[in-house]
């Protein structure tokens, strides 16, 4: 696929996640590098890419027929941070926005972008903190207030950055196999069984088609670590959010030795999950509402929650949550935890444990819902738990959070046994 067909698919693209379409589900088809960049760079830059177009406009960019407006931003990303020279942006610009049948708007798009390039040094230079990082200011003020401005700024240059690929093994040999065929891997510097091929990510994708490995963020992956060393490989699991599977997947790739249940709502989820778990010992698939899973009370020794969330830890590899995600939204996904997470503590046996977590770094979200749990329940302490070299914070609650990072998502975990 050549730019040109790159750029008009990236705006494209753009506009069907304007209407509400995720950005990971339209790029899980094959694609060019180049629409990804594309269509993953606006969406992480947009607030900046609009605030620098904002000034040479003499109308609101929203008022703007969306095809115009996705082009202006993919242009003007183009020319600000891959470094494509403004005049080259600028003239293919005029050309894709032609030939996407808006002619009309072709002197705007190049008036505009002509004045709006050469601005960009200044703009960061004159930014808040959460304009130059292109975040939603209330969420920086939020991070700001509950971690400190420098880790809120760390956190945001994080999510502003590409996700590596990051893996897991089927098993050794399936690793050994692929660095005998060429693949560099390269090990994570502090989750154990994560692999990556930085200068092969092809090569390594190709082998995650083949069932070979398994994508998986390193922080997500320590979930099924810590798992694994809350109730042992024995223990009576049971995942009551579990698709799309790969935290119980993993648990049993590192010896979890009981088939454990993987609950979900949704049959079409819960069956790509029961592949993948079917690659690794298999489970048994319970179709359930995680508010009130159809198990017997106190029947489960360890009960895994990895609780639908605000997403606010992932946010590089989801960055159209920061435009549609408000404050009453994560009190709103609070409600619904409260009831996942009292729903699975039903389920745990006396002395059972739940482990509740979330790719959000909301304290609303997590320790402030553990907090609130029945005497009955008491925390663990996370830490001791953790690999060497995990940059955890501890909560409140016993728990740990990881801020966004180059290394990892942002996540939080907390873990509470049943007394008696």
């Amino acid at each position: 696929m050549s730019d040109s067909a790159d750029r008009q698919l990236a705006a494209r693209l753009l506009v069907r996640v304007e209407d509400g379409a995720y950005s990971s589900r339209l790029l899980a088809r094959p694609l060019t590098a180049g629409v990804r960049a594309r269509v993953l760079g606006v969406l992480r830059w947009q607030r900046t890419l609009d605030e620098a177009l904002a000034g040479p406009l003499r109308r609101p960019l929203d008022r703007l027929d969306p095809v115009v407006r996705a082009v202006l931003r993919v242009a003007l990303f183009e020319a600000a941070v891959l470094g494509v020279p403004a005049a080259v942006a600028t003239d293919s610009a005029v050309r894709t926005v032609r030939r996407l049948g808006a002619s009309s708007a072709a002197g705007l798009v190049n008036a505009v972008l002509r004045r709006a390039a050469p601005s960009w040094a200044t703009l960061l230079e004159q930014a808040s903190p959460d304009l130059r990082l292109s975040h939603p200011e209330w969420l920086y003020r939020r991070w700001q207030r509950a971690y400190g401005a420098q880790a809120a700024e760390r956190a945001m240059a994080a999510a502003q950055e590409p996700a590596p690929v990051w893996v897991w093994w089927r098993d050794e040999a399936a690793r050994d196999a692929a660095a005998a065929s060429g693949l560099e891997l390269e090990p994570h510097p502090w989750c154990p069984g994560a692999w990556t091929a930085p200068e092969q990510a092809r090569e390594l994708l190709a082998a995650v088609a083949a069932g070979a490995a398994y994508v998986q963020d390193p922080s997500s992956q320590l979930v099924a670590q810590l798992a694994l060393r809350l109730g042992g490989g024995g223990a009576r699991l049971a995942d009551v959010c579990a698709a799309p599977g790969g935290k119980l997947a993993l648990w049993r790739r590192l010896g979890g030795a009981t088939r454990p249940l993987a609950l979900d709502r949704h049959l079409g989820r819960l069956r790509l999950a029961g592949r993948l778990l079917d690659r690794v010992g298999g489970a048994e698939l319970v179709v359930a509402d995680a508010t009130a899973p159809s198990l017997r009370p106190g029947s489960r020794d360890l009960v895994l929650v990895d609780a639908p969330c605000s997403g606010t830890g992932t946010l590089r590899r989801h960055p159209e949550l920061k435009w549609r995600l408000q404050p009453a939204g994560i009190a709103e996904l609070a409600a619904l935890q409260s009831r996942i997470l009292d729903g699975a503590c039903e389920l745990a046996a006396p002395g059972g444990v739940v482990l509740y977590t979330t790719c959000s770094v909301e304290p609303e979200e997590n320790e402030v819902l553990v907090e609130r749990l029945p005497a009955e329940f008491e925390a663990i302490d996370l830490a001791p738990l953790l690999p060497a070299g995990v940059p955890a914070a501890l909560t409140a609650a016993g728990g740990v959070r990881l801020l966004p990072s180059l290394d990892g998502d942002g996540f939080t975990m907390h873990a509470v046994r049943r007394r008696g």
